[in-house]
């Protein structure tokens, strides 16, 4: 099931709880071989939840935690703290362990191996959590990159399954040890977030069916001339964005990067450039499509 296509998603309307929504149920950009399912990370009452807070932030924004807002840091901190926040939160969810160093003693100036960045038990199964929200692209779909040419996805997902094996090593099982956490029953697990650009909108085979896609152009001259844009923030990118028409602009003689996207489950937006299309809600699409100029 794709969980980011139900019906009650559509009903949340704070960015916050949106952007959690997409980190609880959007679908892998790659495969880990050791995806975190869905169904876990949500827990039976997950939507419901998610609405309840939603209902109540949009009542009254003081109740959202400050730590939580948008732009307060870059994107992976954000979304760190937005998981960290429903491992506390939800009901069948108990947070162990956050963004916990891993140290070498045998190495010069006690170097760290890496750091895990959740201990979580869900519905009473312990996990070890790796968490990666990437949106790269390239003209075919070969040798992704993000804006950043050396921030490759190749190179990051080289990185997680480093990350994953972590708590295979003895350092990250005296590390547990010390926070009294038996290492021995944890299962190591990923939650992959993103979306792949490429010049066609269609993902490699290689890709998962599912993955958020879209289009990647060198040229302004590929976009509609009809299409309106909407600036993104560099925290916006985890969940559809839900705007006005008010809000939107036009791209000809701004200048500026773009990118547009439309689909799932409202108009989207993401990845490095600022730009998203405006799409009806009434319109969805059943993935997202996007236009950037990297």
């Amino acid at each position: 099931m794709n969980y980011a296509q139900d019906a009650l998603w559509w009903r949340l309307a704070r960015p916050t709880i949106r952007d959690l929504a997409s980190l609880l149920t959007a679908p892998p950009l790659w495969h880990t071989g050791c995806e975190l399912p869905t169904r876990e990370l949500l827990g039976e009452h997950g939507f419901r939840l998610l609405l309840q807070w939603d209902e109540q932030w949009q009542r009254d924004p003081k109740r959202q935690p400050e730590k939580l807002t948008r732009n307060r840091y870059a994107l992976g901190k954000y979304a760190e703290d937005l998981l960290a926040y429903w491992f506390t939160h939800a009901p069948h969810a108990k947070l162990l362990a956050a963004n916990l160093p891993v140290y070498n003693p045998s190495a010069e100036g006690n170097s760290t191996l890496g750091e895990i960045d959740y201990i979580v038990e869900l519905n009473g199964t312990p996990y070890h959590l790796e968490l990666a929200c990437k949106y790269h692209g390239s003209a075919t779909g070969e040798q992704m990159a993000g804006l950043n040419p050396r921030d490759t996805l190749a190179r990051k997902q080289r990185k997680l399954q480093r990350q994953l094996a972590l708590l295979a090593t003895p350092q990250a099982q005296a590390t547990l040890r010390q926070y009294n956490i038996a290492p021995e029953p944890i299962r190591s697990a990923s939650i992959v977030r993103g979306i792949g650009f490429t010049a066609t909108g269609e993902l490699p085979a290689d890709f998962p069916l599912q993955a958020w896609s879209g289009i990647w152009t060198t040229t302004l001259q590929n976009l509609p001339d009809h299409a309106r844009y909407y600036r993104l923030g560099r925290t916006e990118y985890l969940a559809p964005a839900r705007i006005t028409q008010p809000e939107t602009m036009c791209w000809q003689g701004t200048g500026i990067l773009l990118l547009a996207c439309s689909g799932c489950p409202t108009s989207y937006a993401h990845c490095g450039p600022r730009i998203s299309r405006a799409v009806p809600p009434e319109a969805p699409s059943p993935r997202p499509r996007a236009v950037s100029r990297w």
